[in-house]
């Protein structure tokens, strides 16, 4: 007998048996219950018995099978002893038994006494909650939803009541509750429910999404939170009360209102994540443009704001939803695919919806630090983002261990509470968690500065066809010349294909390759999807993809374009030369503490800035009490100050100068930055704010708190050293001074930025006067 007729045998087996007064007892007497509810009537307590099964069972198990059957009560039963504190008004231990099959009973002393409309909100809140755990879990492998049943009774604590007959009695009770009053609990919180949206009673709360390179923060989840005195005070109950009553779309609304008009000042470049289920984006009241309205109201723009997909199992339709969703980012909203590697489904979002974030589950990132198959995962998911162009959120980072690792795969964002738990107003970033940050990023100082050479620098002229073209000329073409290994296949001068010379030998070295394809277009073997790059691209992006490809794939052209023409190809052979010059170059003039390039380098760039006629900045930046601080901390904690002067340098220039901007490291705690005039004082404001908030996790909890400390001078003299700070001194540099000039206008205005105290930039305004 198949496991699924077994079980509806015994079903109707036991609802006979719980028509049988006597039967049923024998199981109750069975149970642990029965003694625990002994000691809570000995003691004149009432008791709350709460009655769970899930419906249609056996239906579960005939479609779905045994083993899905049995993760279902697993999770029910680990949820009922999760949930129960949270939402039954109960003191003491809470009692969780599964009787038999499906259903499940939870005993406890309620504490304080409970109205029937409380206990029918109690019980329906508990379902809820209950349901939308077993949604979220099941969603790792199937698409199914599973409904339960709840009901409960009171059983009255008085002297002379038996255990067994009260157990019975209050059982039956629950049953019938939980069998025929769903819609009347429903009911009683739906009142509750239209009163909060009515008054607007949910609270945002904001958890920030941090770099995991540079502790910067990227943006905020926006988070629902329900009244403190309510049962829908968990984001579970409320969505999953609101999808049950067909009030999904206007409590998305009222939280999309609360996240944008809360969220209180950002900058530019930050995003606020907003969660918005599939279904919410034909939503008529979304489609007319509210969201836009909001966003103006708070000065936002559409750049601000990620559109955060969940559910993803409820998009049946990818070709209309994607359609809607292009409207959005055409407006230049921004898309994230939530919980990625939580369901079977991520994937298939991930490739239909092209996200611009992915947000990894916590389920891979917890304890990924000693699982080597979710490293892996991980690892190969970075590589794969690498290639499609988005970002990794690495969601639930909850130990230093877990950041290490991900912050060593190349994890570009986290999120958790070992960053930040969320709050309101918008938090910060935990001071833990950005000197990890920062010291991890340390560690790895190489990849500081690499100027961006364009791959358009080392293009070759390409040899192309047209599509048209029989593979019997290309044949041709590629025997008289043998220094061609490939030629690109063109429809109207844009690249649409490419053939490689060992490809084409494999086509026509089979038994029936040359009568097979001889006549036929070259577009019947051409490669059609053909690494192709924009000539502005780096030099080095280029030789990351390059070496991502496909094994087969991994000595073909890259195609390089401009504007969509074809503009050459590179040889690998070309990127692998050229690459290791670069490298070569680079580590002949690179600091060997930070890898930021040093004075021969620093030389030749600033001898071509003042060569060209574009509006060039020198920005000098000089540390103040350096040599206090190393003194009183040591060489290696004064080695750390300086890698993060120079990391944080980098990130600075790389994110608010222009694409030429340079950084460079002179020696000690010496730096300089070349850049375009007009974006010199915005990357000295950026500095001097960052760095004057992260250089206090370098001190003692004592000194920061005193804002320096007491320490012996060069003349040997106790003086009061206050915390490390930066003085900045901006020159123009472009066209109309020597450098000689530069020198002597650098050292003079550095020495009046060092007279003031704490952090400051001053500028040279062409007049001689000094300005801050």
């Amino acid at each position: 007998m198949k496991a699924y007729e077994l079980l509806r045998s015994v079903k109707g087996y036991l609802s006979k048996m719980f028509k049988k007064k006597g039967l049923l007892l024998q199981l109750l007497q069975s149970s642990s219950l029965l003694q625990r509810l002994e000691l809570m009537l000995k003691q004149r307590s009432n008791v709350l018995l709460l009655y769970v099964d899930v419906v249609d069972f056996h239906q579960v198990l005939q479609v779905h099978g045994e083993a899905l059957a049995r993760r279902i009560l697993n999770v029910l039963r680990t949820a009922l002893h999760r949930k129960a504190g949270d939402f039954l008004n109960c003191s003491g231990e809470i009692s969780v038994e599964n009787l038999w099959g499906d259903d499940f009973l939870v005993l406890c002393r309620l504490d304080p006494v409970s109205t029937p409309e409380q206990l029918n909100k109690m019980s329906t809140a508990m379902r809820l909650a209950l349901e939308e755990t077993l949604k979220q879990e099941l969603a790792k492998i199937t698409t199914m939803s599973v409904k339960l049943h709840v009901g409960y009774s009171i059983i009255k604590g008085k002297l002379g009541s038996k255990p067994d007959q009260a157990l019975y009695t209050a059982l039956k009770e629950a049953q019938k509750i939980a069998k025929g009053a769903w819609n009347q609990q429903t009911t009683h919180l739906l009142g509750e429910f239209n009163h909060i949206l009515a008054q607007k009673n949910l609270l945002m709360v904001y958890q920030p999404i941090v770099s995991l390179q540079n502790g910067e923060i990227l943006g905020w989840e926006a988070l629902t939170r329900g009244p403190k005195d309510s049962y829908f005070l968990s984001p579970l109950v409320i969505f999953g009360f609101a999808e049950e009553v067909g009030l999904l779309f206007p409590v998305e609304k009222l939280c999309r209102e609360l996240a944008i008009n809360n969220v209180g000042y950002m900058e530019s470049h930050q995003k606020l994540f907003l969660n918005i289920h599939p279904l919410t984006i034909n939503d008529p009241q979304f489609v007319r443009g509210e969201t836009s309205k909001l966003l103006a109201e708070s000065h936002l723009h559409s750049a601000n704001l990620v559109f955060e997909i969940t559910e993803r199992q409820s998009i049946h339709d990818f070709a209309r939803f994607n359609k809607t969703l292009a409207h959005y980012r055409n407006q230049g909203y921004r898309v994230a695919v939530d919980d990625a590697g939580a369901g079977f489904s991520s994937l298939q979002a991930i490739a239909e919806v092209r996200p611009d974030f992915i947000k990894i589950d916590c389920s891979l990132v917890r304890d990924i630090n000693t699982n080597r198959v979710k490293k892996a995962l991980l690892e190969t998911l970075v590589t794969f983002t690498q290639k499609i162009g988005c970002s990794i959120i690495a969601e639930g980072i909850e130990t230093e261990a877990e950041l290490a690792t991900l912050h060593s795969i190349g994890v570009q964002y986290g999120q958790g509470y070992f960053l930040a738990h969320p709050g309101y107003p918008k938090p910060p970033v935990n001071v833990e968690a950005l000197n990890k940050i920062h010291s991890l990023s340390s560690r790895n100082p190489t990849g500081v500065w690499q100027k961006a050479f364009p791959i358009g620098d080392i293009t070759e002229p390409a040899i192309m066809v047209s599509v048209e073209t029989p593979v019997r000329h290309l044949k041709e073409l590629l025997d008289s010349n043998e220094l061609i290994n490939g030629v690109v296949i063109t429809n109207n001068n844009r690249p649409v294909g490419l053939v490689m010379r060992h490809h084409l030998d494999r086509y026509l070295g089979t038994q029936y390759g040359v009568a097979l394809y001889f006549e036929r277009p070259v577009s019947c073997i051409m490669d059609i999807d053909p690494l192709m790059v924009d000539i502005s691209l780096p030099i080095e992006q280029v030789s990351q993809l390059s070496m991502n490809r496909d094994k087969l794939k991994l000595y073909d052209y890259i195609v390089v374009t401009r504007e969509g023409q074809l503009y050459g190809v590179v040889s690998v052979q070309i990127l692998l030369d050229t690459m290791t010059k670069i490298r070569m170059e680079v580590a002949k003039g690179a600091n060997p503490l930070t890898g930021l390039p040093g004075n021969l380098t620093i030389e030749g760039e600033i001898n071509n800035r003042l060569s060209e006629i574009s509006p060039s900045a020198c920005i000098y930046i000089d540390l103040d009490n350096f040599k206090s601080y190393n003194d009183r901390y040591g060489f290696e904690n004064g080695d750390r100050l300086i890698l993060l002067a120079a990391r944080l340098l980098s990130s600075v220039v790389k994110k608010y100068g222009d694409p030429q901007a340079f950084a460079g490291h002179i020696g000690g705690d010496d730096f300089i930055v070349l850049c375009h005039r007009d974006l010199a004082e915005e990357i000295c404001r950026r500095y001097i704010r960052y760095f004057d908030r992260l250089v206090k996790g370098l001190y003692s909890s004592e000194d920061q708190v005193r804002g320096g400390f007491f320490g012996l001078n060069r003349q040997g003299q106790e003086n009061w050293f206050p915390l490390v700070s930066v003085s900045m001194a901006i020159v123009d540099c472009a066209g109309h001074c020597s450098p000689e000039g530069l020198a002597e206008k650098t050292a003079q205005l550095k020495h009046y930025a060092k007279t003031k105290l704490g952090s400051i930039y001053v500028w040279d305004r062409r007049k001689n006067e000094f300005s801050s």
